[in-house]
């Protein structure tokens, strides 16, 4: 049988970067997580960025029963973080919330995923104490007894008061999501989603440049054998969303983000890196695989990508599958999730 084009790129993988050994735990128990805002709006930026921004327009029902049959059906998913930041008004996000209940199968697990502090200057509290205890009453009753997250994506931010609210009323069940690599899993936490832009974004072609010490693919393992040993498990981003490749020659960091000249990540990428972090993490600390689409929703929205037509949480709204700008990517990382689901490695 002659090997296709997966299987040359791992075995080149495994010779450059020297990673050994079985696969980390039993493929069909494994995360597969998103992250995604319970809202699927088309304006996210209130309660983000900053309170001067118009609120987010709350889904129908059936917006929300569309994108939770793709969610947990082609896309794979056994695990949804759903985002909120007040972007909606607390009272329609309980019945936003609900909904989510209502349209996932119980294969599917639902985690509020909050984002406790503002990325505005002065970083202030999205939630006021009162808030936050009344939200995690409805979480337990309604959504889940047991987890939470705190959604963050910057480092070691000190998250107020609202977080020891969490560590009471979720005891031994609060997960960082957006953990960065240079960030302890420090208590309350108890596992994390994990950062990897930079990791799987450095270099343009997976042969020439990512495989090749110096570039991504041996900053991966590095972040990923960093974490072995530790006693919390962490689940690893797969992404969808690089940066702009046209700005270097050989695909480093063009030192800006931006959402109108953000490239796709590279065709098979995510195949090999999910294989990379597979053999490269400990048995026991591989949670699973994560993706966010928060991001591929901010970027896809670009009027130089999808616009707001074919944005990513619109054709979610839609019940549409994706086919826009950055769909190569995503559906890989549907397809891993999928064969996951089945039991099966994705390198295999």
């Amino acid at each position: 049988m002659v090997a296709g084009p997966g299987a040359v790129v791992l075995a080149a993988l495994l010779q450059g970067l020297a990673v050994a050994g079985p696969m980390a735990g039993a493929p069909g128990q494994l995360e597969r997580s998103y992250w995604v805002h319970a809202s699927l709006g088309p304006t996210t930026q209130r309660g983000y960025f900053g309170l001067d921004f118009p609120g987010a327009e709350p889904p129908t029902r059936e917006a929300v029963a569309n994108a939770a049959r793709l969610l947990g059906g082609p896309y794979g998913a056994n695990r949804l973080y759903l985002i909120y930041h007040r972007e909606m008004p607390i009272g329609e996000a309980r019945r936003v919330f609900a909904w989510w209940r209502e349209a996932c199968a119980e294969s599917v697990e639902l985690i509020p995923a909050l984002v406790l502090r503002m990325y505005d200057k002065s970083g202030r509290p999205v939630f006021s104490d009162d808030e936050m205890r009344g939200l995690c009453d409805f979480f337990r009753e309604n959504i889940n007894r047991h987890r939470v997250a705190v959604y963050d994506v910057y480092a070691k931010r000190d998250q107020g008061a609202a977080l020891a609210v969490l560590a009471k009323r979720f005891p031994g069940g609060v997960i960082r999501v957006g953990l960065q690599p240079t960030e302890e899993v420090d208590a309350p936490f108890v596992a994390a989603v994990q950062d990897t832009w930079s990791g799987f974004c450095h270099g343009t072609r997976n042969h020439e440049h990512w495989l090749q010490p110096g570039f991504g693919a041996e900053t991966l393992r590095r972040w990923v054998t960093a974490r072995n040993g530790g006693a919390k498990r962490i689940a690893w981003n797969l992404i969808v969303v690089a940066w702009d490749y046209a700005a270097t020659e050989r695909g480093g960091y063009p030192g800006y983000d931006d959402a109108a000249k953000n490239m796709p990540l590279p065709a098979g990428r995510n195949r090999i890196g999910a294989g990379l972090i597979a053999r490269a993490a400990a048995r026991g600390q591989l949670a699973g695989f994560s993706s966010d689409l928060h991001i591929l929703d901010e970027n896809s929205r670009s009027v130089a990508h999808d616009g707001k037509a074919g944005a990513f949480y619109q054709t979610l709204r839609e019940g549409k599958e994706y086919t826009g700008y950055y769909a190569v990517p995503f559906r890989e990382i549907t397809q891993i999730f999928g064969e996951l689901r089945e039991g099966r490695w994705p390198a295999e």
